[in-house]
């Protein structure tokens, strides 16, 4: 698995230089709002944006699995209180059996 990742983070690493070299154009960015100009390459920009992206979705992923994570804490606390029930249970039952093997008459 591990050459398989490898191979595949390659692969992506020579297409995003293949990408970064046959877009080498300038290009001015700005940003309405505010006055902020700023000259990148046509790659850089584009990367930049793939970048943000992927940040905000992985964010956005982040905090939709909120109540799964929150639902999984809840039913590992559940199993481990039930498991700790169970031994004290079986405990229980052991003593109980020893107790009453000692009470039982003797032939």
């Amino acid at each position: 698995m591990q050459i398989i990742n490898t191979l595949i983070a390659i692969v992506v690493a020579v297409l995003v230089v293949l990408f970064a070299v046959s877009n080498r154009s300038v290009v001015v960015v700005e940003i309405w709002p505010f006055p902020l100009r700023v000259e990148a390459g046509l790659y850089a920009v584009i990367l930049f944006t793939v970048l943000i992206g992927f940040i905000v979705g992985t964010i956005a992923a982040w905090m939709g699995g909120r109540r799964k994570r929150a639902e999984l804490r809840a039913a590992k606390k559940r199993l481990r209180d039930l498991e700790q029930s169970l031994a004290r249970a079986q405990a229980d039952v052991a003593a109980a059996r020893a107790k009453a093997e000692l009470n039982q008459p003797q032939p």
